[in-house]
């Protein structure tokens, strides 16, 4: 049924892929977020995110799924955000995405090619070339939009990973399932 609708929307190469997955990992600014950066008056500041998207991640972590956030910048709104969804975990301040990929790997016993990972730039075109599943939102910058699997129908913070994790949950076969 609704798992048909999801999948025929890949080529065949990608619900593979996507079947082997074992961990969704993301960067946050232009993928769980729209990039934008927000500050009050006081210099407090705020982000947009998308309910669709976190409620995808608790039904991800129903299926076993390891589920987290990888970042090069710190805020206290993502701490939050990933406290709220139950994140498995969430690196922020990184540089190095590609180091915390493979040591998330080993840690979780898993393979990198069991991995997929959405991204948007520059600095994470390193993780992006070295996972199972490669993503991107659709506003990502053409350079990066070339170099993935998937590019989502939407931008970031606008349900990126809500597609992704549909896609997975159905080259699973479990979607139907979450459906019942």
């Amino acid at each position: 049924m609704m798992m048909k609708d999801v999948l025929n929307q890949y080529p065949r190469s990608v619900i593979k892929k996507a079947a082997q997955i074992q961990a969704l990992f993301f960067d946050v600014d232009g993928v769980l977020t729209n990039g934008h950066i927000h500050y009050d008056e006081h210099g407090n500041e705020w982000k947009q995110f998308d309910v669709k998207d976190g409620l995808i991640i608790g039904y991800l972590k129903k299926a076993k799924l390891i589920v987290g956030a990888i970042s090069s910048r710190e805020s206290a709104a993502v701490s939050k955000r990933a406290a709220e969804l139950k994140f498995d975990f969430c690196h922020q301040g990184i540089v190095d995405k590609l180091t915390v990929l493979e040591k998330l790997a080993e840690f979780h016993h898993i393979k990198k090619k069991q991995i997929a990972y959405i991204g948007d730039d520059l600095n994470d075109l390193g993780v992006l070339r070295n996972c199972g599943l490669s993503v991107c939102p659709a506003d990502a910058p053409v350079y990066i939009r070339k170099r993935v699997d998937i590019v989502t129908a939407g931008g970031g913070g606008s349900g990126a990973v809500r597609e992704v994790g549909d896609l997975i949950l159905a080259a699973k076969g479990l979607l139907d399932e979450v459906l019942e």
